[in-house]
């Protein structure tokens, strides 16, 4: 079997059976807590995470793991390590908007080889794995055409817990929007990377994301045909500041916009 196949098959068994689970949250009703000065998590974040980790635990007990609610190791090593997003759109998964997703990455030697993302609602499973392509419910997933930002429909995000980053997205949310066909904002970074790998929306930027929220979307969007960055061109591995991933052809045009 190829190398890292079988954590990819794992991955995506686990994010389907997550996936489940938030839909039965819905269902069944569950606890909004606040988290720090403008995010929630919920009841049903945990009981997600808990699942995920235990699963990884038994089936990679010599990996390291990441996750949003409970921590767990963060240095940058070589080793592997899992970064997990029991439920990246929580806000609006509490209000009952069908925009959230389960979202697990393997990291080896400082990039992601493995990314899933599932979206329970749509019952669509996004997957990736380095050097293989990415894949939507197993059909091969490609990036966008569109050659020009002109024609370009882009997304972002936005933290209103982090002043100076919010001030600066919201110049530069005005400054694509009169260049572009539009810009939306979803609420869930890791299904505004998966649309960009599915060639749904054309590019995606964003400030002061955590690598959890950006290692299954990135890897998707690289394997997808697109390319993958931060906000000044530099490498992008999860850990940056922010990050800026297209369906390559308008990557430039919009470094030089959102640089200006």
């Amino acid at each position: 079997m190829s190398e890292l196949l079988i954590e990819q098959r794992c991955a995506e068994a686990i994010a389907r059976r997550a996936g489940k689970m938030m839909l039965h949250g819905r269902k069944h009703g569950f606890s909004v807590h606040t988290k720090g000065e403008s995010d929630v998590v919920t009841d049903v974040d945990r009981e997600i995470e808990r699942f995920i980790i235990g699963q990884l635990e038994q089936m990679f007990p010599d990996d390291d793991i990441l996750g949003e609610e409970f921590g767990g190791r963060e240095a940058q090593s070589e080793e592997r390590h899992w970064l997990i997003d029991p439920i990246d759109g929580t806000l609006n998964y509490s209000y009952g908007v069908p925009l959230s997703c389960v979202s697990i990455a393997l990291q080896c030697e400082g990039k992601s080889q493995v990314g899933v993302i599932y979206d329970p609602y749509r019952d669509e499973l996004f997957s990736a794995r380095r050097g293989a392509g990415a894949t939507l419910d197993g059909e091969e997933m490609r990036v966008s055409p569109k050659a020009t930002l002109d024609d370009a429909v882009l997304v972002t995000g936005f933290r209103p817990s982090t002043p100076p980053d919010l001030t600066d997205n919201l110049q530069n949310f005005v400054a694509v929007t009169k260049r572009s066909r539009g810009v939306r904002r979803l609420g869930s970074a890791a299904l505004d990377l998966a649309y960009v790998a599915a060639g749904r929306m054309d590019g995606f930027w964003e400030f002061g994301l955590n690598p959890w929220d950006t290692g299954a979307g990135y890897l998707l969007v690289e394997e997808a045909g697109g390319r993958v960055t931060d906000i000044q061109d530099g490498p992008y591995t999860g850990f940056e500041a922010s990050i800026l991933a297209t369906n390559a052809q308008i990557h430039d045009d919009l470094i030089e916009l959102l640089s200006a």
